[in-house]
């Protein structure tokens, strides 16, 4: 008997599975994608004049969204196969995750939550500690990230992804050239992203009617606008917001964000800093500078994304509530405007100096804010922040999974 020919088969199922291990555990499935390419950039994310970099005119610009949404889904951008940027960012969920931190391709949690999705195009800074300002740079950090997706290079990604066949043509089509490269891959990337324009809740259909060209919430609160399209729970909610519950003050305009660049520290009981991690940050244009301070989240489709804030402490918005309403604490470098002027034992005649663009120099005594929302208030804030959910665009097809393995 020859033994050899026993070993063979063996060996021959060892090295299939390795090289099987190399796909992901579920390996390189096939994208189901639309036989026309669908136009996905069909909404303009209110700006109110406000204009934005873009490259909308680009050449088949429909072509490179489908090809980020692919990409975007692609369990195949880690390393082993076992994640993609769909795994941290579901569609149903806002495109945020239902849990504090998240599983990186190895199952090792994330140090923050995951951000959700709407209107990224609008941005300026990107991540809780805002390490990134620009979009199309931003896409692809996760990949090199070695908990997230842990590839050791973007052009070990190009390598793998020249391996798979179903990439070269929608890199024909995207690009005029089968051929992936870094530069696609983030320009494709950027632009599903770009793509994503949340814009069709209860809210924005009500804002948009009542405030076609200029963002003007105080229109509302002194009478001079009716917000017709929502029920008298909401407006209330909404001048709420607006008014003496002073949300606005960091989530102010037309995407709730703060314009898209603020920070700020929010007294949480200990400090937002990740311990032995030198945030990156180097402050918000209105406020919020400093080490500790996060970058202040949309609240667009707010009521989908929870657990809440960078760490996903609080699981519910009743919770968020009753951090606002009662427990923010002094911290040294909570934000001036989460402080209580009206009761601080210092004023500007004892060297108090107070600027929009830099922290407080000194605080004085002033304590934090207590809110001390009352049930009636609670009900109308939560009633407003539900009016901002967007049930088109989590229900969209084109930002749907292409691939037929479940996230």
């Amino acid at each position: 008997m020859n033994l050899h020919s026993h070993y063979i088969p063996i060996f021959a199922l060892v090295g299939l599975l390795m090289s099987c291990a190399s796909e992901g555990p579920l390996g390189p499935v096939e994208p189901v994608l639309p036989a026309v390419t669908p136009a996905y950039r069909t909404e303009v994310a209110p700006m109110f004049g406000v204009q934005f970099p873009s490259h909308f005119d680009a050449p088949h610009y429909d072509d490179r969204a489908q090809l980020g949404r692919v990409l975007f889904h692609d369990r195949m951008l880690s390393q082993n196969g076992a994640v993609s940027c769909n795994s941290c960012h579901i569609q149903s969920h806002g495109f945020a995750e239902p849990k504090a931190l998240s599983q990186g391709l190895r199952q090792e949690l994330t140090e923050r939550n995951a951000s959700h999705l709407a209107n990224p195009g609008t941005q300026f800074a990107y991540f809780w500690d805002g390490r990134a300002n620009d979009l199309t740079t931003q896409v692809t950090m996760p990949v090199e990230n070695h908990v997230e997706m842990g590839f050791r290079s973007l052009e070990s990604l190009v390598d793998r992804l020249r391996e798979l066949d179903y990439y070269a043509p929608l890199f024909d089509e995207a690009y005029g050239d089968p051929q992936p490269s870094v530069d696609r891959i983030q320009d494709a990337l950027s632009t599903f992203l770009e793509c994503m324009v949340t814009c069709r809740s209860k809210a924005d259909e009500a804002l948009a009617e009542a405030m076609p060209e200029v963002w003007s919430p105080w229109s509302v609160l002194n009478g001079e606008i009716e917000l017709n399209g929502l029920n008298s729970l909401e407006r209330q909610g909404f001048e709420l917001f607006h008014g003496n519950a002073q949300c606005a003050s960091c989530h102010g305009g037309p995407h709730f964000n703060g314009w898209g660049l603020d920070f700020a520290d929010i007294g949480l009981d200990e400090s937002p800093s990740i311990a032995g991690q030198q945030p990156l940050n180097s402050g918000g244009f209105f406020g919020g500078w400093g080490p500790t301070a996060m970058k202040v989240p949309s609240l667009k489709n707010v009521a989908l994304t929870a657990p809440y804030m960078h760490d996903g402490r609080f699981a519910t918005l009743d919770e968020v509530l009753d951090h606002y309403s009662h427990g923010i604490q002094d911290v040294p470098a909570l934000d001036f405007r989460l402080r209580d002027w009206n009761n601080a034992s210092t004023g500007l005649d004892n060297g108090l100096v107070i600027d929009p663009l830099f922290p407080v120099i000194e605080t004085g005594e002033a304590p934090p804010v207590r809110m001390n929302f009352s049930n009636e208030e609670r009900l109308a804030l939560k009633a407003f922040l539900h009016s901002l959910t967007d049930y088109a665009f989590v229900q969209d097809e084109r930002f749907s999974n292409p691939f037929t393995q479940t996230p």
